[in-house]
């Protein structure tokens, strides 16, 4: 065989394998996809539309909720026990007494009725308006508001909120802003910080730290989905980012559409 062919099949040979393939792409992003520098202030946004639309908040409300807990005294600190009542939960971590800690990582829905109740619909409404955090709408059963009630924000409301948390610049104390901060981090050793078999502590690119608060709403419509967070990196800076789907109608996901999308997009970003 000549030299040059024979060349020519080891190299075909040598790229066609496995280890040399480039990996395939993953798909874009199903929903909405919002990425901001919190240095410049740049926005990365993928669809015009579904960022604008309004959706249910689900459990991405447990982020506003815990700071209003927090900063009218619902709720003393991040490590105060909520008591079990025994009633039985779908989630088995949710089986147990919680902190407003524990709370937020395992997204406990009975904990967050029961401040919600103490918090009463004239006060959460007051504070929704001063975070001008969506349609600032919690009428109705005051335990369901953001969980298919009146509530609705969307995608670039999300953001806005999320960059001003970050940024520091909610009207709440800022030992209220740091306890609720820190319930978003995720870390080796955080309290359900696995979800749909994503570690969502890392080890991340760069020693990247990963904040974030999922959100789930399901519906015959079509299930929401939420993931909302920051990202801190020493080569990466500070971002703020939303992840949100709507899922066609019909048959609910079976792992959070919002959280695999936000980390295929935060690592093709380059920030995870």
């Amino acid at each position: 065989m000549p030299r040059i062919l024979r060349g020519t099949l080891l190299a075909i040979l040598v790229l066609a394998t496995p280890s040399a393939l480039a990996a395939s792409p993953k798909p874009a992003h199903p929903g909405c996809f919002l990425l901001m520098n919190l240095e410049t202030g740049e926005v990365r946004r993928n669809d015009v539309k579904k960022c604008a639309k309004r959706m249910p908040p689900a459990s991405s409300f447990k982020v506003p909720h815990a700071l209003i807990a927090l900063e009218t005294g619902v709720v003393t600190s991040v490590d105060q026990v909520h008591t079990w009542d025994g009633t039985q939960h779908r989630l088995a971590m949710w089986n147990q007494d919680q902190t407003l800690d524990t709370a937020m990582r395992r997204s406990a829905v009975w904990v967050f009725q029961g401040t919600a109740r103490k918090i009463g619909r004239e006060r959460m409404e007051d504070w929704l308006k001063r975070f001008r955090y969506g349609t600032q709408d919690a009428s109705g059963d005051i335990t369901l508001f953001w969980l298919g009630g009146p509530l609705r924000i969307s995608p670039d409301e999300q953001l806005d909120f999320m960059a001003r948390l970050y940024r520091g610049q909610l009207p709440v104390r800022p030992e209220v802003l740091e306890a609720v901060k820190g319930t978003l981090v995720h870390g080796p050793d955080t309290v359900a910080s696995v979800r749909d078999g994503i570690n969502q502590g890392g080890p991340w690119k760069d020693g990247a730290v990963l904040s974030a608060k999922t959100g789930w709403y399901p519906s015959k419509d079509g299930d929401v989905t939420w993931l909302v967070g920051h990202v801190a990196s020493a080569n990466g800076g500070r971002h703020v980012f939303v992840s949100a789907v709507k899922s066609p109608a019909g048959k609910s996901p079976s792992a959070n559409p919002a959280l695999a999308a936000a980390i295929d997009s935060l690592e093709a970003s380059g920030l995870l």
